[in-house]
């Protein structure tokens, strides 16, 4: 806007966007608004356009920084984008799995606050706002799995569940134990009951409520309970649905559903008739699965103890009777009898044709015949082997041959080498004639000996 009447020598900044007075030096006008692109050069040589930049759909104006690219106002405008990606990956899972728009705003709450604390960095966006949904979830206690997730996005359910609680750890989160009975009426709805699916839906929260009265529901997974109250619930209104079927449907592993059916087998309530667990409601609870397994140990450890009680016992008791049998009295009792009296009859052992253990040891000749051909058959190879071998020893006797041992032929061509006179004159044979390394200069070794012998001759003249 104009400042005052003087109109002379005006010098206009388009970069600033300044029209300044020359001789009074006031500034005539300010923020004026040019469409003409002005460029300015670098201290490398490079241009760089001058001036504000605004993007359309955009409420502020980026300026360019000294590289020549687009700084957002302190990585504010990177922030808005990374929300905006987590807000579109948060409508998309949320749509496959018939999620509302109020568990969407509540998933992304939780989203801007991972932002905040950078939970994001290094994680998939994905990952992240499939955390999110399912903290939603839990607050809201929906009949939602984790799993479901993993099966939208075709991921392992172990790195979302480890993303996810990453996630509660990081916002301090309190979340609600989960209940099976929410996902009752879901896997119901998918073992196709028909006109009895509520009957078997009450049944099976019946069961639901008596595990969780007996110590079964705590500590477990809420899909092995939901599987066995189903499978129950199911056989109790006459509905054969193989644990193959529950299991797809379910999606846990064979083994958790058979333990879950262990662990109801052994309470009060499965000795109960049909109409008697419909009708009755029993007050007493049991222990935990987890209590008697460790009891059930420790029967099992005593009785060990015991058996080996007993054990040392009839060790001790063998002891006792072979001492009496060593004695004087047992010593004279069978000197009185004549051993060959008692042997007379049994010189030509026919005796023994009828003796039971004897037959028992002894084979028969089917018995001989077929172990005979089972270790023909397993030793098949090396029969093969010894009877080419004898073949060929037949052929080299008919033809003169004859094939002696062969035996390590020592060198006897050398010469034997002299007794040496003195150990350096040992020791000089021993290193010339075994070339040790290549690495080894033998002639210094030569005049090193020589050197030694002539001190040698010295001293003893």
């Amino acid at each position: 806007m104009s400042t005052n009447n003087c109109i002379h020598n005006l010098v206009e900044d388009e970069a600033m966007g300044h029209r300044v007075c020359t001789k009074c030096g006031q500034i005539m006008e300010e923020n004026i608004i040019v469409s003409e692109v002005s460029f300015s050069e670098k201290s490398n040589g490079a241009a760089v356009a001058d001036g504000f930049f605004i993007s359309s759909g955009k409420a502020r104006a980026s300026i360019p920084n000294r590289f020549g690219g687009r700084n957002s106002m302190n990585t504010l405008e990177s922030r808005e984008q990374v929300i905006a990606n987590g807000r579109r990956r948060i409508q998309q899972i949320a749509n496959a799995l018939n999620m509302t728009e109020r568990h969407m705003e509540a998933a992304q709450r939780y989203y801007n606050l991972a932002v905040l604390n950078d939970f994001n960095k290094g994680r998939k966006t994905v990952n992240v706002a499939s955390a999110c949904l399912y903290i939603v979830c839990r607050m809201e206690k929906t009949s939602h799995l984790l799993i479901d997730f993993s099966d939208v996005l075709q991921t392992n359910v172990y790195l979302l569940g480890a993303t996810f609680l990453k996630l509660v750890q990081k916002l301090h989160l309190e979340l609600p134990l989960v209940d099976p009975a929410l996902y009752i009426a879901r896997f119901a709805s998918k073992l196709d009951f028909g006109d009895k699916s509520q009957v078997v839906i009450r049944d099976a929260l019946r069961l639901v409520s008596r595990m969780n009265r007996d110590w079964i529901q705590t500590g477990r997974r809420p899909a092995g309970i939901c599987a066995a109250c189903l499978l129950i619930a199911a056989r109790m209104h006459d509905f054969h649905r193989t644990q193959k079927e529950i299991i797809s449907v379910v999606k846990i592993c064979n083994s958790t559903l058979r333990k879950r059916l262990d662990e109801f087998r052994n309470t009060p309530s499965s000795e109960l008739t049909i109409e008697d667990f419909q009708n009755i409601w029993l007050e007493e609870t049991c222990d935990p699965p987890s209590f008697n397994n460790s009891r059930k140990k420790g029967k099992r450890k005593r009785s060990l103890e015991f058996e080996y009680e007993k054990d040392y016992e009839t060790e001790e008791l063998k002891k006792e009777i072979n001492e009496i049998l060593k004695g004087d009295e047992i010593k004279e009792l069978t000197g009185k009898i004549d051993m060959d009296e008692l042997l007379a009859d049994d010189n030509n052992l026919e005796v023994l044709d009828n003796d039971e253990e004897i037959k028992d040891v002894i084979l028969n000749e089917e018995e001989v015949e077929f172990k005979t051909r089972v270790w023909t058959n397993e030793n098949k190879d090396w029969i093969e082997a010894q009877e080419a071998k004898r073949r060929q020893a037949i052929m080299d006797l008919e033809n003169g041959i004859i094939r002696k041992p062969r035996t390590k032929k020592r060198n006897t061509n050398k010469d034997p080498v002299p007794a040496a006179q003195t150990p350096a004159e040992a020791a000089k044979k021993l290193l010339t004639q075994t070339k040790i390394s290549k690495k080894i200069n033998y002639a210094a070794i030569d005049h090193l000996f020589e050197d030694s012998l002539k001190l040698k001759t010295e001293t003893e003249k």
